[in-house]
Formats: structure tokens, sequence, C-alpha cells
């Protein structure tokens, strides 16, 4: 009996941490942008999350409707909080949109939006649901994958 409940429990074990892993086989993630860059993320700066791909916040400042300057993205450690900043009109950086990790909501100057896909916290690092939030600024967004190359357009 005990060896039973010890394959079970290694069974489920390995079910477990392989799922964890990427539960997609890729070489790349290409980026598009609604102002024609592209990018190709380092395996640091995404995962696979629940059918969503997540990014590092820095990849998300290319939908949004206003301008971060350098060092606008600021971690709030103990709210567990990403703060995108901008340039108001005066030069003063002030903060503008917040997110929090596992939560559905972001903030923009005030105005709420829902995701369908929560920020998440994963081994150090916060992660961030790009095309619900591309969608929220009213972008639209293509996903391709062909021969291990995943290829997220975003467009006005």
């Amino acid at each position: 009996m005990w060896r039973k409940l010890l394959i079970a429990s290694c069974s489920a074990f390995l079910l477990i941490a392989g799922s964890s892993v990427h539960a997609e086989s890729v070489d790349s993630v290409i980026l598009g942008y609604p102002n024609g860059e592209e990018q190709t993320l380092r395996s640091e700066e995404y995962i696979f999350l629940k059918g969503s791909i997540m990014v590092s916040p820095y990849k998300v400042t290319g939908v949004l409707p206003f301008s971060v300057p350098g060092k606008g993205i600021w971690w709030l450690h103990d709210e567990q909080t990403v703060i995108f900043a901008f340039t108001d009109p005066d030069d003063f950086i002030k903060a503008r949109l917040s997110i929090k990790a596992g939560e559905k909501e972001l903030i923009d100057d005030g105005k709420s939006y829902t995701l369908r896909q929560e920020a998440v916290l994963q081994d150090g690092r916060v992660y961030l649901p790009i095309r619900e939030i591309a969608e929220a600024y009213g972008h639209d967004v293509q996903y391709t994958k062909s021969d291990g190359k995943i290829n997220i357009s975003i467009e006005q």
C-alpha cells in the first residue's frame, strides 16, 4: 500500500512540475508594436500561464497611450504593485498606471479596466498579460505560431 501511495505521489508531483514548465515548445517570441517596432523577447522576459503569454513590464510600454520615462517603472514591494509613470506637462514624473500582482485590474489615471488574466509574480519577477493590456487601450492583437516561433502583432 505504501508503495502505491509513493508511486501515486511521485506521479502527481511530476505531472504538476511538468505543467509549470513552458506549456508550449517555442524557439522565439516576437512582439510587434503599433509603431512598427519589433522585439524578440529573451526567455526571462516572458512566461506562459493559462494559455496566455505574460511579459515583463518593460515590454508593455509600447502599447500604453503615454510615454514612460527612463526609470519610470516602479515596483512597490509591500503592495506587490507595478507602477508606470509619465512626465506631466510641467516635466514632473508622476505615477499614472498601476497593476497589482495577483489581481485582474489595471488602474490608469483613476479609470479601472478589468483584465481576463491577472498579473503574476514568479521567481522574483512580475509578468503582465500583454494581450489584455493592449486590448484595454483599443489595440487589435494578432497571435500566430509556426515552426516554434510565436508572433504577437499589436496594431492600432
